[in-house]
């Protein structure tokens, strides 16, 4: 149809709508290439640099939506439309970065032809990874970083590097995650004087501690009720003389253990979190991080006791007491690497070398400043650690445990 039409009359391919958008516009939109191929067929490579109200080209429109293929196609007729800019002085490659579109960002890098604007700016002096940074497109960020050819350093007209900006992000998490991964890199900070630095206050994470404690207190106390009713369930029953069966045996007395530990830590978590929702000040950070590793320990402990509970009234030579075990002990891997991928600020690698790295005076400098301006950072990526530590932990006991009597 497209073709017929323009056939009849080849003017329609440069037609403007009310929005000054060509059919061209509409196709790059829907990312249908044939039809785009068809309309630059009966147009002259200028067509393509034809732009809307808003100055957006059938490129700039193109890399909007992530239609790689669709960018490939109109460069390939035009190159010279990659210099167009839009009225607010970007090209399709801002307009890519600050969606997302990681596929767009990777053929812009792939393609020599391209490697000047990389670095452009618009007119408010942003680069493509200023406004991936803004837009928190942490996909975006590592592909441009990792790529080598960006400049992790350059400010735009306020002042501002990349770094600065991360505080604009779209949440706490991603925030983290920019951070890192610009720390890494090799990125800086503008230069300023360090009482001038004005901490992140951070108002979002702070509403969702006030909503996860409420929650987390009514956790903790099920699992203390959970855990104290055990005592009244031992495995093996009691004997007539009110003593527990397997009293002695090396499996009763890990499960007493972990049950009191399960009891005591989360008595200790609902205490913690109840006293930061009175508090209501910078020291209910403290009580409620405590609280959180606390509560973890004491599922842990909890599941453990579970575990320990099954197995222990099992015949030792009985092969069916392996299955416990491995569905206890897979399902906490999964549920930990589940966990992981979801907090992880970044690699292993990156974490250590935020951590105990720092060799080199630009990354001491850097370093200094984000434990200044966002502490919370430092202490997000320290209890992580810990987490995975107090994990790998319980798959290593339930390993043991489980070959107790074998």
């Amino acid at each position: 149809m497209v073709s017929l039409l323009l056939q009849w009359r080849e003017e329609l391919a440069t037609q403007l709508d009310s929005s000054q958008s060509t059919p061209l516009h509409y196709a790059s939109s829907d990312g249908d290439c044939s039809v785009i191929q068809e309309i630059l067929k009966h147009t002259p490579p200028s067509a393509t640099q034809l732009q809307d109200s808003d100055g957006l080209s059938a490129l700039h429109v193109a890399a909007l939506m992530g239609h790689t293929t669709a960018v490939r196609l109109l460069l390939k007729f035009s190159p010279a439309s990659a210099d167009i800019r839009d009225n607010h002085g970007r090209t399709f490659l801002h307009v890519a970065a600050m969606r997302g579109h990681v596929s767009v960002i990777s053929y812009a890098i792939k393609n020599r032809m391209l490697m000047h604007i990389l670095n452009e700016q618009d007119n408010e002096g942003n680069t493509p990874l200023h406004l991936a940074v803004i837009a928190g497109e942490y996909k975006v960020i590592s592909k441009l970083l990792y790529s080598g050819k960006v400049q992790n350093h350059i400010m735009n007209y306020a002042g501002h590097t990349p770094y600065d900006l991360a505080e604009k992000s779209t949440g706490f998490y991603t925030m983290v995650r920019i951070i890192l991964k610009l720390y890494v890199s090799g990125a800086q900070f503008r230069p300023q004087r360090q009482d001038h630095i004005v901490k992140w206050n951070g108002q979002d994470i702070i509403k969702w501690q006030a909503t996860t404690s409420k929650y987390l207190a009514i956790v903790s106390t099920l699992v203390a009720t959970i855990a104290f009713s055990a005592t009244f369930n031992m495995p093996g029953s009691y004997g007539s003389d009110g003593k527990a069966n397997l009293n002695g045996d090396r499996l009763y007395h890990a499960f007493v253990v972990l049950d009191t530990v399960a009891v005591t830590t989360s008595v200790v978590a609902t205490i913690l979190l109840l006293y930061g929702r009175i508090a209501q000040s910078h020291r209910s950070w403290p009580s409620f991080i405590i609280a959180m590793h606390s509560l973890w320990l004491s599922l842990i402990c909890m599941l453990l006791a579970f575990f320990i509970s099954i197995i222990a009234v099992m015949d030792k030579n009985n092969s069916i007491r392996i299955a416990p075990t491995r569905v206890m002990y897979h399902g906490l891997y999964i549920l930990m690497m589940m966990l992981t991928k979801a907090t992880m600020p970044g690699s292993v690698k990156g974490i250590l070398m935020f951590l105990i790295g720092g060799r080199l005076e630009q990354e001491r400098r850097a370093k200094r400043r984000i434990r200044r301006q966002y502490p919370l950072i430092v202490v997000y990526i320290f209890n992580i650690i810990v987490f995975a530590v107090v994990t790998i932990m319980a798959l290593t006991a339930i390993d043991v445990i489980g070959n107790l009597r074998y």
